[in-house]
């Protein structure tokens, strides 16, 4: 029986997701990340930020 060789897309590509109202850095993400629902507090600005990537 052979066995099925499974592929994991490689990040090209790292990015930082920043905060949309002060724009500090939260949390660096690759390009193949999905995400939502997720939420982030700003330490700069005290706001939580959701995720969207």
């Amino acid at each position: 029986m052979k066995k099925k060789e499974i592929q994991i897309p490689f990040a090209t590509e790292r990015k930082w997701y920043c905060c949309r109202h002060c724009g500090q850095k939260l949390l660096i993400y690759d390009d193949a990340a999905k995400c939502r629902g997720v939420y982030v507090k700003c330490k700069s600005c005290g706001r939580e930020v959701e995720v969207k990537i």
